[in-house]
């Protein structure tokens, strides 16, 4: 703007001179001639300059204007706005001015507000973040990584994380990008990390994402750990107590398969072999857990297959009493899915229902489509508020001799297909599974 200030008086002064200079000679010219002439001269050219200057001053408005606005924008003011002068083409560019200022205010608001909540998120994650540059040395870290790599935060920059004595500074060297990794230290702290990066001018900036597992997780396990140790072996000693009791009657009895108590030998025998294969069925229930394999997609039809499902539990369902309700839509596509796997859970989510019913009640097999859903209700007495806090924590179990592995298997199922699901509690009763197939 100075420069362009300095330019108009710079011609102004010009033209000055040169109009002094015609007034001088004009007065050389015409002294001792004409007199009106010669006054007519010296009023005429001062009226020109004056002229001149005021053109010149609006020629340079919209530069100066120009001027003023970027001298605005090199500082960074972007509280300031431009008022019109009159001029036609100052005033369009000031209009356009103003309104851009009126836009970069605005989003250099929304950024600093979105920095500030992002420092503040940062800072009081759980999570530790640390920020390195390209040589693995520490440019920023937050207090939940000061804590997890025990550093102090006055010393922290510049250092690189091969250098620092704690393990896990060590162990994050050695992922690679966006891989996720868990770390098992030796005082028994176990964190899962992870390596992804930012863009910045350009240019990928590495940080790593530390999560800790909490002491809250660490129960949860245990009390899972606990329940399935306990369940297993209830289950082994009563069987083995069985087993053992009945093998040692007969050995206790050298003739006992020729003694007139041979049939109460063999139906000792049959009770021992009935608890083996108890005890068989047991551990088998928990080996399908982890050898679920992966969902061999094929299109089926979903109505005939839930209809098969519900076939199978027709003996029980008139021994219980227990109504079923259908509302199959006929217009539903083929599910493309595992139809086995997708009929063990349909097998898993009715035998629920009935067991949540014990007797005498209702339950509802519904599908929609747009898109392919599933609903599965019963009105039995819905859901406690522990249940719903544990109910997909492994092994866990409302019914007193239940192995907590039914709800477990459909969720792996559903997840490896890739479908969504919900279970709630009914207003009027009962629960409702929800399966949707995207």
């Amino acid at each position: 703007y100075i420069q362009v200030m300095k330019s108009k008086t710079r011609l102004i002064l010009w033209l000055g001179l040169i109009f002094l200079i015609f007034l001088v000679c004009a007065i050389w010219f015409l002294k001792g001639r004409d007199p009106w002439l010669l006054i007519t001269a010296e009023i005429a050219i001062p009226i020109l300059f004056g002229i001149t200057v005021v053109l010149i001053n609006k020629s340079f408005r919209p530069v100066e204007t120009i001027s003023r606005s970027m001298s605005m924008l090199r500082e960074g003011d972007f509280s300031t706005t431009l008022v019109n002068n009159g001029n036609p083409d100052a005033d369009g560019m000031v209009e356009v001015y103003n309104s851009m200022i009126k836009r970069l205010r605005e989003e250099r608001l929304a950024v600093r507000e979105a920095n500030q909540f992002l420092d503040l998120l940062i800072e009081s994650s759980p999570l530790g973040i640390v920020i390195v540059d390209f040589d693995e040395r520490i440019v920023d870290i937050n207090p939940a990584a000061y804590r997890f790599m025990a550093i102090s935060p006055a010393d922290y920059k510049g250092l690189g994380l091969r250098d620092l004595a704690n393990p896990l500074a060590k162990d994050l060297t050695t992922i690679e990008f966006d891989e996720k990794r868990i770390f098992d230290l030796a005082d028994g702290q176990k964190y899962r990390c992870r390596k992804l990066f930012f863009m910045d001018h350009g240019f990928r900036h590495p940080f790593y994402i530390i999560e800790e597992f909490s002491e809250e997780i660490r129960h949860a396990e245990k009390a899972a750990y606990s329940k399935l140790i306990r369940m297993m072996a209830h289950e082994v000693n009563n069987t083995v107590g069985a087993v053992n009791s009945i093998l040692s009657t007969v050995l206790d009895d050298e003739k006992s398969f020729v003694s007139d108590n041979q049939d109460e030998v063999f139906e000792m025998l049959g009770v021992a072999v009935q608890r083996n294969y108890r005890l068989n069925r047991f551990m088998q229930n928990f080996s399908d857990v982890v050898k679920l394999p992966l969902p061999e997609k094929e299109p089926f039809d979903l109505n005939r297959s839930l209809n098969s499902v519900i076939q199978s539990f027709s003996p029980i369902l008139i021994e219980k009493k227990i109504r079923i309700q259908i509302d199959f839509n006929e217009q539903l596509p083929p599910l493309l899915a595992d139809q086995s796997q997708m009929e063990q859970v349909f097998i898993n989510l009715i035998k629920n229902s009935i067991e949540a019913i014990g007797s005498d009640g209702t339950i509802g097999v519904k599908t929609q489509t747009d898109p392919i859903m599933v609903l599965i209700s019963d009105d039995g007495p819905g859901l406690s508020a522990q249940a719903r806090d544990l109910l997909y924590t492994p092994f866990f179990s409302t019914k007193s001799d239940g192995q907590g592995v039914g709800l477990t298997v459909v969720r792996e199922i559903l997840v490896n297909h890739g479908f969504h699901y919900h279970l709630s509690n009914r207003e009027e009763g009962g629960t409702e599974f929800i399966i949707t197939c995207p």
